[in-house]
């Protein structure tokens, strides 16, 4: 959490304050276990999980839909270099949003609508052919200013405001 949230859950008991190095070696160990990192979907984030696809409401939700990548503020898709796949298949296993399948070929192939741009593929492979490329300008996002505004996006498109 950050700003007043963090306070919150501070006041709370429920956390604790850390500093930017304890921040980025709990980043490091969550995306080495798979965990897909999610910051709130605000420029000014009042927090950010780590989380899987087995038991997260949000991405199992996510998965679900037929073009996950539609639902996700990210700017960024996996990419493949046919040269250095090596066909473990350790990519797979990998995404949460089962984007990657092998071609006739053995190599891995990514399936844009379905990719969140997480880059748990990319720090996983072995060969380095896996990488996150912008996406280009015209699908480019920019997130609501706070997440205040983000519920009213979501409800709005829902139909309820």
């Amino acid at each position: 959490m950050f700003g007043s949230m963090e306070q919150l859950y501070i006041d709370r008991g429920m956390g604790r304050q850390i500093d930017l190095d304890e921040a980025a070696s709990i980043l490091k160990e969550a995306q080495e276990s798979g965990l897909v990192t999610q910051p709130g979907t605000a420029q000014n984030p009042a927090g950010m999980c780590n989380c899987c696809g087995d038991c997260c409401g949000v991405l199992i939700s996510i998965k679900e839909h037929p073009r996950p990548a539609e639902l996700v503020c990210s700017n960024y898709f996996a990419m493949v270099d046919r040269e250095l796949c090596a066909g473990c298949e350790t990519c797979l296993e990998r995404c949460q949003m089962e984007a990657i399948d092998m071609d006739e070929d053995n190599i891995a192939v990514v399936n844009r609508d379905r990719c969140i741009g997480c880059g748990l593929c990319v720090i996983s492979c072995s060969t380095e052919a896996m990488r996150l490329v912008p996406k280009p300008q015209i699908e480019h996002m920019t997130p609501p200013a706070t997440s205040a505004e983000q519920m009213r996006i979501i409800a709005r498109n829902r139909g309820l405001i």
